[in-house]
């Protein structure tokens, strides 16, 4: 009797401490609070927001390629837009693009800081886009420039929409920037950069869905003093028909480039050592007349006197020839080349 109510009350105690736990039957199931305590919430989290649960852990993560060639032409363009924007302005003009980083499309978006004009850049040739987004600084310095205004202070432009002088003028000057796109692009592949509107709302401006990896660069440009930022955001899907030349360590290299490795596989070849084959005949034969075979058996071929042999070089059919004799040797007289003279080119 005292074993059985010591057992009962153990098992009580295994069920209180489930209940208390919240392990048995009777535990209470997680809600969507709980869920989106888990995961990080349902909204997606601010720069001053703190990331909980799996949302800490990878909830920005980009996975980024190396691409060298890609750091070379944001070079060239920083270059490119130097001159152009000195022609433009008939000021003294310097563009610094700072370095290619990964980014998801969303998270670009939502930090552009209004108000802003993102312009929207077809590329013809890989029939993708890319976003060029100039900040309201840079709108202001422009505009002052162009009409006159070089000693005035700048006047940020805030809470009204932009004039059309001010979209004119952009226009003229993200058309500007799309022409040096192009420049900067053709060391690595022919392509056209072509404005095809502008927009002032971020999500009118999405090119591709929000979680799309992209990469992203800005181009800080001051003109005595002014000036401000144009980002630019390159989907990978955008550059993936360029992606192989855009990832070359060097630029240019492709298989064969090398004119003294050419020059010298050219002198080698002639001097290599092949082995050549030559095939009476083909025949699938069953093993066990193979097996019967004894001193003295005879094949029996079905090729004819005077009829071409098969020659191979490893398994390639590189042309086909007559048996002969010379001096008490056989001989093998070319009869025809399957092989053309320029052969592999």
């Amino acid at each position: 009797m005292g074993g059985e109510e010591g057992s009962a009350d153990a098992g009580a105690g295994w069920g209180d401490a489930e209940a208390e736990a919240g392990w048995g039957a009777a535990a209470v199931q997680m809600d969507q609070g709980d869920i989106d305590s888990l995961f990080g919430g349902p909204e997606p989290a601010s720069a001053q927001q703190q990331k909980v649960g799996l949302e800490a852990l990878v909830g920005g993560a980009v996975r980024y390629e190396r691409l060298p060639m890609l750091d070379i032409v944001v070079d060239r363009l920083a270059r490119l837009l130097t001159s152009s924007v000195r022609k433009f302005t008939a000021d003294n003009a310097d563009v610094v693009i700072n370095r290619v980083r990964p980014i998801r499309v969303g998270a670009f978006l939502d930090n552009v800081t209004l108000p802003a004009l993102i312009g929207v850049i077809r590329i013809e040739e890989w029939d993708g886009y890319c976003l060029a987004a100039v900040d309201s600084r840079l709108i202001g310095s422009i505009v002052d420039i162009l009409l006159g205004g070089r000693r005035n202070a700048v006047q940020r432009i805030e809470g009204r929409p932009y004039t059309p002088i001010e979209r004119t003028f952009v226009e003229k000057l993200v058309s500007v920037v799309t022409q040096d796109l192009s420049r900067a692009f053709e060391v690595v592949a022919p392509a056209v950069f072509r404005l095809e509107r502008f927009e002032i709302t971020p999500s009118y401006a999405l090119i591709t869905k929000p979680t799309a990896s992209a990469v992203t660069f800005r181009a800080e440009i001051t003109m005595e003093g002014r000036g401000g930022n144009m980002d630019f955001l390159l989907p990978y899907a955008a550059i993936e028909p360029v992606r192989d030349l855009l990832s070359q360590e060097v630029l240019g290299r492709k298989q064969g480039g090398d004119s003294i490795w050419r020059n010298h596989l050219i002198d080698e070849l002639p001097r290599a050592a092949l082995d050549l084959r030559a095939v009476v005949e083909s025949r699938d034969v069953p093993f066990s007349e193979i097996a019967a075979w004894q001193p003295g058996t005879r094949f029996q071929l079905d090729r004819r006197r005077g009829e071409a042999i098969d020659v191979f070089c490893q398994d390639l059919l590189v042309c086909r020839a007559q048996m002969a004799t010379q001096d008490d040797r056989l001989v093998l007289r070319v009869e025809e080349r399957i092989i053309e003279p320029n052969w592999p080119g």
